[in-house]
């Protein structure tokens, strides 16, 4: 189903099995393909490609779907494949801005308010959460984690998850700090820059497992360093960790 007040450029094509919401635009020359749930005031660019089957050699035919929230911004020539898996999806959440020519793969999930800049390369089951911000030209592996609050710097290869709240760039990426500008422009005071920065440093200079436990003792009722720990604890690639 697609709402009246969705405007649909020229030479677009759109399969039966996709729902898009009110007050989104599709740009000449895009093509989703189905299932696909697009949601409200989507601003989507020409030649942009929805829901085409995954580059997965574990893709049988079966049925998968995108599903992208609302107040997105999709530039030209983005690629957003659906998933591997009977009824998993591809997941986009809301006010996104994916950048020209970046590649989101099969079974991705991207939280909200997060920046992909132009041509980045997301491979299958990749996970950046809310307030990530991804330079260009970034190659990511399989599977990782993007924390929130993270900034990843231009060119960097991803092959383990990323602390939330870090910098991290370089090839292979490499640990540089706290992204200290993306935490003010979101509001964090510098009392909460500051206990993140120690946490951080701690975590630059000794093991992450003994880091761990010296930041629960010494952080016990800190939020922001239990969701770092808990990041942590739930990494299955482990985390990017030293800055040599």
């Amino acid at each position: 189903m697609i709402h009246p007040s969705v405007k649909i450029g020229r030479n677009v094509h759109i399969d039966d099995d996709v729902h898009i919401d009110e007050g989104t635009e599709i740009g000449d020359n895009t093509i989703i393909y189905g299932p696909a749930h697009i949601g409200k005031n989507n601003r989507i660019f020409p030649n942009v490609m929805i829901g085409f089957e995954p580059q997965d050699l574990k893709y049988r035919g079966e049925r998968t779907a995108v599903r992208i929230g609302d107040n997105n911004i999709i530039r030209e020539f983005v690629t957003i494949h659906r998933a591997t898996g009977e009824g998993q999806e591809t997941v986009i959440g809301s006010n996104n801005y994916i950048m020209a020519y970046a590649h989101i793969a099969h079974n991705c999930r991207i939280g909200n308010e997060v920046i992909i800049v132009n041509a980045t390369q997301i491979a299958g089951h990749v996970e950046i959460e809310d307030y990530a911000f991804v330079s260009g030209l970034v190659g990511m592996h399989q599977f990782i984690r993007i924390g929130k609050y993270a900034m990843v710097g231009g060119m960097a290869r991803l092959n383990r998850d990323v602390l939330p709240f870090s910098l991290v760039e370089g090839h292979p990426a490499r640990l540089r700090g706290v992204n200290i500008v993306g935490l003010r422009r979101r509001g964090f005071s510098s009392e909460r820059i500051r206990a993140i920065s120690e946490a951080m440093k701690t975590i630059m200079k000794m093991d992450v497992r003994e880091a761990v436990k010296v930041l629960s003792e010494k952080f016990p009722d800190n939020p922001d360093i239990r969701y770092l720990i808990e990041f942590i604890e739930k990494s299955q690639r482990g985390v990017i960790s030293r800055s040599e």
